[in-house]
C-alpha cells in the first residue's frame, strides 16, 4: 500500500491503514493543538471532546477509500462569545457536514457535468468512487454558475425542447466562443428583456426569424443585426427547388431530347419483391401524400391563405408551400445506382454467368479468391436479379405458381430504362454543385434542362447571389433584388420581397465577418446533452449543465 502514503491529509496524522474487501480504510486523528473560533476568531487550546467523521475520499488503484477521522471539539475561551464550543475545520480536505472530501467532490462533479446522472454513475462506479445518478444531478444544480464578461457580439438562435412543439433561445458570445444563457422561449419579448439587461451588446447575429429581429430592435436598438449567410443560401436553394417542382411537367418533356441517343440499353433486371405488409405500407403512404397534395391544391383554388390551409390541415406553412409548388404529384423514380464493393467484379461475374454458372455460392467463392471482401448475400442478390427461372435452392417464399401450375419467381419489379426526373430536393443540387463534382450524365442533364428559359433565368439569379456572397459585394444586393422582381418568376419575386424586409441585416451579412456558425455548433452540443440525460433534461438542470464550460 505504498500509494496510500501519497494521500495528503493536511492537519491529520494517519494512525492505521487496513483493507476491507475492495475498500481501503484510513484512520487518522487531528494533530493540531489549537483552533480558531469561527464567530469571534479567538484562538483556543481547550479541548472539549472528540467526535468521528467518516467521509469518502478519492480512490486509489487498489480500491475506494474511506476515511475515519478523530476530530477535536474546542471550547471558546472568549466569555463574550455566544458560541460555547466549536469544531476544528479542514477547509482544504473536508467541508462542514460533507460526506465526501473536496477532491472527491470535484472529481464526481466533473463526471456529472460530462456525462449526466445515470451514465456518470456507471462511470464513477467503475472508477471506484460510487455515487447515485440523483446525487450527481444534485451536484450539477448546486454548482454556482460561472460569471462571464459583458458580451459585445452575440449569436442568437432557437433550440427545440420538444421538436415541433416547445422551443427556447440560445445566446452565444461569438468573440469568446462561450455560451452566455438559455431562454425558456423564442419570443421577441423575452429576447428584448435579456438584451435590456446587457446594454453592452453591439452586434447580434441571427437567422432569418423576424421575431428575433423585432426583439433585437426593441431590446438593443443600438445593435447591428447580421443575418446568417447559411440561412440565406438555404432560402435561395428552397426558392430554386420550388421552381423545379412547378416546372416539373415541362422539364420531364425535355428528357427525350436530352437522352435521345443512348449507345446500348442496359439489361432488364429484377428486384426482390417487398413483403405484402411492406408493400401495403408503401402504397398507403403514397396515397396519403397524393390525397394531401390534392386537398392543398383544392383549398388553394378556393383562395384560402396559406396559414389558414396549414391550420385546417394541421401542417406547417413550409409543407403547404412545398405542395403548392408541385403542379402535379411526382411519381416514384428509379434511384441512381450506388457504388458497391461488388462493382470491380461485375465483368468476371458476367463472364461466368454467360458461361452457364448460375450457382451464387460458387460465384461468391470464386471472386473471394480474387480479393472480394464482401458477403455471400450481395452475390446472391446480384444473381437473383438476373434469373429468368428459379434456382433449385430458391426458398419457397420467393416462388409462386404460374397459369400452368409451374413454379416461377414471385412477381417482380423490372427496372425500366426510362425514368422521370429525380424529386426536386435532389435535382436542385444539380444546379448548386460545381460542375467538377458532377458525372458526365449529370452534366448532360443539367445542360439539357437549362434550355428551359425560366429555369435558366432562375439558375442565373442563384449564381449571381453566390458570387456576390463569396466576393462580399454588398453594394450589388439592391440590384440583385431588382433583378429578381424583374424576372417575373413567382418564387424569386417572393424571395426578393422577403429579403427586402430584412435588407439591412442581409447587406451587413454580405460584408461582415460575423455569422451564426458558432451558435449552430452550440445548438448541436445542446442536443447531445439533452439526449444524453435520459429524459431528465428539465430546463434548470439542462441550463446548469450546458452553461458549464467543457
Amino acid at each position: 500500500m505504498a500509494c496510500i502514503k501519497l494521500i495528503s491529509l493536511p492537519g491529520l496524522k494517519v494512525t492505521e491503514i487496513c483493507k476491507q474487501g475492495n475498500q481501503v480504510e484510513i484512520f487518522a486523528a487531528s494533530d493540531r493543538g489549537t483552533a480558531m473560533c469561527p464567530d469571534c476568531e479567538t484562538s483556543s487550546s481547550r479541548v472539549h471532546s472528540y467526535y468521528d467523521r467518516s467521509p469518502s475520499d478519492f480512490p486509489v488503484p487498489t480500491g475506494s477509500v474511506r476515511l475515519h477521522l478523530k476530530v477535536k471539539r474546542f471550547r471558546c475561551q472568549n466569555e463574550a462569545c455566544s458560541r460555547t464550543t466549536f469544531v476544528e475545520v479542514f477547509p482544504d480536505l473536508l467541508k462542514k457536514y460533507a460526506r465526501r472530501t473536496v477532491r472527491l467532490h470535484k472529481a464526481q462533479t466533473a463526471i456529472a457535468f460530462a456525462l449526466g446522472g445515470q451514465a456518470g454513475s456507471r462511470l464513477a462506479t467503475k472508477l471506484q468512487m460510487p455515487i447515485s445518478g440523483d446525487t450527481l444531478l444534485r451536484m450539477i444544480r448546486s454548482t454556482p454558475p460561472q460569471s462571464s464578461l459583458e458580451p459585445t457580439v452575440v449569436g442568437v438562435d432557437d433550440w427545440a425542447k420538444r421538436r415541433g412543439r416547445v422551443y427556447g433561445t440560445i445566446l452565444v458570445d461569438l468573440e469568446r466562443h462561450q455560451v452566455i444563457d438559455l431562454l425558456p422561449d423564442r419570443t421577441a419579448e423575452t429576447l428584448a428583456h435579456w438584451l435590456r439587461s446587457h446594454s453592452g451588446v453591439k452586434i447580434v447575429a441571427r437567422d432569418r426569424s423576424m421575431e428575433y429581429a423585432r426583439g433585437i430592435s426593441e431590446g438593443a436598438p443600438q445593435a447591428i443585426q447580421v443575418a446568417d449567410r447559411w440561412h440565406l443560401l438555404v432560402n435561395l436553394r428552397e426558392a430554386l427547388q420550388r421552381v423545379l417542382d412547378r416546372l416539373r411537367p415541362e422539364l420531364n418533356a425535355l428528357l427525350p431530347a436530352i437522352f435521345s441517343a443512348k449507345p446500348t440499353e442496359p439489361p432488364v433486371l429484377r428486384h426482390r419483391p417487398r413483403s405484402p405488409a411492406a408493400e401495403d405500407t408503401r402504397q398507403a403512404l403514397t396515397q396519403k401524400r397524393k390525397a394531401l397534395h390534392a386537398k392543398i391544391q383544392r383549398l388553394h383554388h378556393q383562395a384560402l391563405p396559406v396559414r389558414t390551409i396549414a391550420h385546417k390541415l394541421g401542417k406547417s406553412p413550409t409543407t403547404i408551400y412545398k405542395y403548392l409548388a408541385m403542379s402535379e404529384f411526382p411519381q416514384n423514380i428509379v434511384r441512381k445506382h450506388i457504388a458497391s464493393i461488388l462493382d470491380p467484379y461485375h465483368d468476371y461475374l458476367n463472364q461466368r454467368w454467360h458461361e452457364g454458372c448460375r450457382n451464387a455460392s460458387q460465384l461468391w467463392r470464386e471472386i473471394q479468391q480474387r480479393g472480394y471482401p464482401g458477403t455471400y448475400r450481395q452475390v446472391s442478390r446480384w444473381a437473383y436479379e438476373r434469373r429468368s427461372t428459379p434456382a433449385p435452392t430458391t426458398p419457397r417464399k420467393y416462388l409462386q405458381e404460374d397459369l400452368h401450375g409451374q413454379l416461377e419467381l414471385n412477381s417482380i419489379r423490372p427496372v425500366t430504362t426510362e425514368a422521370g426526373l429525380p424529386v426536386a430536393r435532389r435535382l436542385v443540387w444539380l444546379f448548386l454543385l460545381p460542375i467538377e463534382k458532377l458525372d458526365e450524365e449529370e452534366v448532360k442533364l443539367r445542360q439539357g434542362l437549362l434550355n428551359h428559359a425560366v429555369l435558366r433565368l432562375g439558375w442565373q439569379l442563384v449564381c449571381d447571389f453566390h458570387r456576390m456572397l463569396h466576393e462580399r459585394k454588398a453594394h450589388q444586393f439592391s440590384g440583385w433584388l431588382q433583378a429578381c422582381q424583374a424576372s417575373n418568376i413567382p418564387e424569386f419575386v417572393n424571395l426578393a420581397l422577403g429579403m427586402k424586409k430584412d435588407q439591412k441585416a442581409i447587406q451587413t451579412a454580405l460584408s461582415s465577418e460575423w455569422s451564426n456558425g458558432q451558435t449552430e455548433g452550440q445548438v448541436n452540443r445542446l442536443k447531445l446533452l439533452k439526449r444524453q440525460m435520459y429524459g431528465r433534461a428539465s430546463f434548470d438542470l439542462l441550463t446548469a449543465r450546458f452553461l458549464q464550460p467543457p
